[in-house]
């Protein structure tokens, strides 16, 4: 069976979306602070938010990682699903940081948008894993 090879590769991806994801957040603080004053401490909230669910989505990982080669799908996909729900948030804050930041969040736009591909793919071969 080849459930312990995908659940390593499926731990390894996961990370590394967690990583890009910490990555997208630091990037929307940096853009949240060129915002407008009245638009920065919504923008904040919001960053402050992603990076409470990173944390939750991290520990759910961990909690994938630690459990038993029988169990390790079924915690996953709770950690897929809360990871996948981040993913969307960071993209949709990230819209509302461009719009927010104007002239100043152009130059960061292309590099949300290529996160944004990248997650998407990335995404589709985590749960291709889970669903083996």
């Amino acid at each position: 069976m080849a459930e312990p090879a995908n659940q390593s590769e499926y731990q390894e991806q996961a990370q590394s979306a967690l990583d890009k994801i910490k990555a997208q957040i630091d990037e929307l603080r940096v853009q949240a602070d060129l915002a407008q004053a009245e638009a920065r401490d919504k923008l904040q909230q919001g960053v402050e938010a992603l990076r409470k669910r990173q944390s939750e989505a991290k520990a759910k990982l961990d909690e994938a990682q630690a459990a038993g080669s029988g169990a390790w799908k079924s915690v996953a996909k709770q950690a897929e699903s809360g990871l996948s729900d981040l993913g969307d948030a960071v993209s949709k804050l990230a819209g509302e940081v461009q719009s927010a930041a104007g002239a100043a969040g152009s130059a960061a736009s292309k590099g949300f948008e290529a996160f944004r591909e990248e997650w998407r793919k990335a995404r589709e071969n985590r749960q291709k894993l889970l669903d083996d």
